[in-house]
């Protein structure tokens, strides 16, 4: 019975239900489109494109990104920043100018003290090239003075030389055959007389002659002094103590003289003793003073 009057009922109103059920469909469909928008219009928006500028950014968040990164006020105030770089630019402009304009007046002194120098440097250029003229000029009339003093000596062979200090003869000048060296535990030639002689002994000049060469030195023969005797003869005194020693290159000497005292011996002679190492030349050529002392 019931379910005839349902039957009677829906062939009855079936347009309405249906429609009814159309709009509800409709509508359902309208509220899941729309929420379906704004759910994507929300992913659209949380979502970042790095090809995007900044201008999305809230102020809220300018203002904290700039507290949290210095960097940032390049970035957001760009404009405040090139202001202030323009006035350092321009003060630094004009700083420039002020300096430029007083740059005449350095340069001018510059210039001045510059000339002043160089003038000074000329003064004292010229100054040292007199002295160093005076003393070439100082130097070659010593030189010439020098030569005059040995012009005028003059040497003998017959007239001989005399003994610059008495002792023995414990090595003899041997030239054309070696002899013993105690010291050195070899033999070799001697182109010397080695005189033995105490240390402090006085050693006089054996001719009348002029100080030529003085070796302060020597490592054979110690303190050495070389004196010319004229008629291209000289006479080499060594193992002489430095400081016994008055003469300077250039001084003359008469026979008899004293030239200095006996040093100890220098390494080369240390067993054979203290003595005179006594050496003639002739032009160059050493000769046997045995021959020359009278």
């Amino acid at each position: 019975m019931n379910k005839n009057k349902f039957t009677e009922f829906f062939k009855g109103k079936g347009y309405y239900v249906l429609l009814f059920i159309g709009v509800l469909a409709i509508g359902a469909v309208a509220v899941v489109g729309s929420q379906l928008s704004l759910d994507l219009q929300n992913e659209e928006q949380n979502y970042v494109d790095l090809n995007d500028t900044d201008d999305n950014i809230t102020a809220g968040e300018d203002t904290e990104l700039a507290e949290n990164n210095p960097v940032s006020d390049q970035i957001v105030n760009p404009e405040s920043n090139l202001g202030d770089d323009v006035t350092n630019d321009l003060g630094s402009s004009y700083d420039a100018q002020v300096e430029y304009e007083g740059y005449g007046e350095d340069t001018t002194n510059t210039v001045d003290q510059a000339s002043n120098q160089d003038t000074q440097q000329n003064q004292q250029a010229a100054a040292t090239t007199e002295e160093e003229e005076t003393s070439v000029a100082t130097a070659g009339n010593e030189v010439k003075n020098e030569e005059n003093i040995i012009s005028n000596l003059s040497f003998k062979a017959d007239d001989g030389l005399s003994w610059p200090v008495q002792g023995d003869v414990i090595m003899n000048y041997s030239m054309d055959h070696t002899i013993y060296f105690a010291t050195l535990m070899q033999y070799k030639v001697n182109p010397a007389i080695i005189i033995s002689a105490e240390v402090g002994t006085e050693v006089k000049a054996a001719a009348d002659g002029v100080v030529t060469g003085i070796d302060a030195n020597n490592p054979e023969t110690g303190y050495t002094i070389t004196m010319s005797i004229g008629d291209g003869y000289s006479v080499v005194y060594g193992q002489l103590n430095g400081e016994s020693v008055a003469l300077k290159v250039g001084d003359k000497v008469e026979a008899g003289d004293t030239i200095g005292t006996i040093a100890k011996p220098s390494k080369y002679y240390s067993v054979e003793g203290s003595n005179l190492y006594f050496q003639v030349m002739e032009n160059d050529q050493t000769v046997n003073p045995m021959s020359l002392l009278r």
